[in-house]
C-alpha cells in the first residue's frame, strides 16, 4: 500500500474521499493564510488563534519524534529553520533600525509559524491517512471554489466597504477601488491545466486554462502576477514541447486572445484601453524610471525611493534589513517614511527590507527542497500534478520579485514544496518494494 493508495481513514465509506478533501483544504486555507485575503478574514483571524496553539504544539512534539526517535532530518525540515530564525530575525533588527520593541517585530511575523501545517500533512502522508490524491483534489477544489466566491464577491459587494482591510486596493486606470484576492490556487490551474493539455493531449484542459487565465487578466488585474504566470507557462513550453507543437499553441492562443479582445474593444473601447495602458504604463517605469501617471505604480517608485534613501544613512540594512515593522510604529499623519512602506508591496525589495541580503537568502534557499527532492523522482516525472507543482514554483519565484508573497505569505509557496517531497517520499517507498525504476506509473490526476 503506497501513499498514492486511498484508505479509509476516520470516515466511513463512500465519505472517505470527501471527508479528507474538506480536511486538507482546511488545513491548506490556515497554512496559507488565504483568508486574510478575502472578506472572510473576520470570520477567519477568531480561529487562528486556535489554529496556532494546534501547530505548535504538533510541530514541537513532530521535532522531538525526528530527533529523538527516528534520528534523521532531510531537506523538507529546513523549514524549521525558517520558522524559528525569520521572527527572531526580524523582531531583533527592528529594535536595531527604529528601535520598536522585541516582540512587537516577533508577534507581526506570526505567518511563519502557520507553514508548520504541511508537517502535519506529511505526517498524514507518512502513516498513509491521506495520499497525493487527496492532496490534488483539495488544490483543485480551492482553485474552482476560490473563483466562484470571488465572483460572487464582484457581483455582490462593494470593494469601498474594505477599504481597511488588505485585500482592497485603488487603482485609477483598473476602476477605481477594486478587490485584490489571494489568486494562488487560480494560477496554479492556469498552470496545471496548461501543462494536462500538453502532456495528455485533453482538449478540455486548454479551456479550463483559459478560464483560469481570463480572471487573472480580466478581474484580477495583477500585471506582476498575469506576467508571472504567462512566463512560467513559457518556460514549460520551452523545456517540456518541441518547438514546432509550441509554436502552433502559441498562434493559436495569440489568435483567440486578439480575437477576444477586438471584440470587448467593439463592446467597450475605453476599458480594453485601459488594459493597454497599464502594460504600457508599467513597462515605462522599467525601462525609463519615470513616473507614469498611474497611481498605483507611482506609490511602489515613491516607496522604493523611500527605502534607497533610508538605506544611504543606515547601509547595514542591506545585509540584515531593518525588521518587520509593525503597525504601532508607523508614523501618524501624512510624513512618508520607512515605517509606512509596506515591504509587501516591492517584492524583493521589501524582503531585503525586512532581512536584508543574508536573510533573504536564507528565504530563497527553501527552492532547494524542491530541487533535491525533485532528483528522487523517476517513476512519475511525467505525472502532470507534480510537473504542474514544480512550475508552480517557477511562478512564485518570479512573482516574489515584484510581490512579497514569498515572505509575507510563505506557506503557497511551502504546500507546493511540500507536494514535489511527497513525490519523493513515494519514489523512496517504492525503491524500497524493489520496484523497477522504469515504472511508469499513471493515474487520473
Amino acid at each position: 500500500m503506497s501513499i498514492l493508495s486511498q484508505e479509509k481513514g476516520m470516515f466511513k465509506e463512500p465519505m472517505s474521499v470527501f471527508g479528507k478533501t474538506l480536511m486538507l483544504v482546511v488545513f491548506i486555507l490556515f497554512t496559507t493564510r488565504l483568508l486574510t485575503r478575502t472578506p472572510l478574514v473576520d470570520f477567519y483571524t477568531p480561529f487562528e488563534i486556535l489554529w496556532y496553539t494546534f501547530i505548535i504544539t504538533f510541530t514541537f512534539i513532530y521535532a522531538f519524534y525526528l530527533f529523538l526517535v527516528r534520528k534523521t532530518v532531510d531537506e523538507i525540515h529546513f523549514y524549521y529553520v525558517l520558522i524559528i530564525l525569520m521572527p527572531i530575525w526580524a523582531g531583533f533588527f527592528a529594535v536595531l533600525s527604529e528601535g520598536q520593541p522585541f516582540m512587537q517585530g516577533l508577534s507581526s511575523q506570526r505567518h511563519w509559524y502557520g507553514i508548520s501545517g504541511i508537517f502535519v500533512m506529511i505526517y498524514m502522508l507518512q502513516t498513509r491517512f491521506i495520499t497525493i490524491g487527496d492532496l490534488f483534489r483539495a488544490m483543485k477544489w480551492l482553485g474552482w471554489g476560490t473563483m466562484v466566491y470571488y465572483l460572487l464577491c464582484y457581483m455582490f459587494l462593494d470593494p469601498k466597504q474594505y477599504l481597511d482591510y488588505s485585500f482592497v486596493g485603488y487603482s485609477d486606470i483598473k476602476g477605481g477601488y477594486r478587490f485584490k484576492f489571494g489568486i494562488d490556487f487560480i494560477a496554479f490551474l492556469s498552470v496545471y491545466y496548461t501543462v494536462k493539455y500538453v502532456k495528455q493531449r485533453d482538449s478540455s484542459s486548454l479551456f479550463y486554462s483559459g478560464l483560469n487565465l481570463s480572471y487573472l487578466f480580466f478581474l484580477h488585474q495583477g500585471r506582476s502576477v498575469m506576467l508571472s504566470v504567462v512566463a512560467t507557462l513559457a518556460v514549460f513550453y520551452m523545456f517540456e514541447v518541441n518547438w514546432q507543437r509550441a509554436l502552433r499553441i502559441f498562434i493559436t492562443i495569440g489568435v483567440v486572445f486578439m480575437f477576444v479582445m477586438g471584440v470587448l474593444f467593439a463592446i467597450m473601447p475605453t476599458r480594453v484601453n485601459d488594459y493597454i495602458v497599464q502594460y504600457t504604463s508599467l513597462a515605462t517605469v522599467v525601462f525609463t524610471g519615470n513616473a507614469s501617471g498611474e497611481s498605483s505604480v507611482d506609490a511602489r517608485l515613491e516607496e522604493i525611493g523611500i527605502l534607497l534613501i533610508y538605506l544611504q544613512d543606515y547601509s547595514i540594512g542591506w545585509w540584515v534589513g531593518v525588521g518587520k515593522l509593525g503597525a504601532e510604529s508607523q508614523t501618524v499623519g501624512t510624513e512618508h517614511d520607512i515605517t509606512t512602506v509596506p515591504p509587501g508591496d516591492i517584492g524583493i525589495l521589501g524582503s531585503i527590507m525586512t532581512y536584508g541580503i543574508i536573510g533573504s537568502l536564507i528565504i530563497y534557499m527553501q527552492f532547494l527542497i524542491a530541487f533535491r527532492s525533485g532528483k528522487f523522482i523517476r517513476r512519475f516525472k511525467h505525472e502532470p500534478f507534480m510537473i504542474a507543482s514544480k512550475y508552480f514554483l517557477i511562478f512564485s519565484f518570479l512573482s516574489s520579485l515584484a510581490k512579497g508573497y514569498l515572505f509575507m505569505q510563505p506557506g503557497s509557496t511551502a504546500i507546493f514544496i511540500m507536494v514535489i517531497y511527497a513525490y519523493k517520499l513515494l519514489e523512496v517507498q517504492m525503491d524500497k518494494q524493489g520496484l523497477p525504476e522504469n515504472l511508469v506509473i499513471k493515474n487520473s490526476f
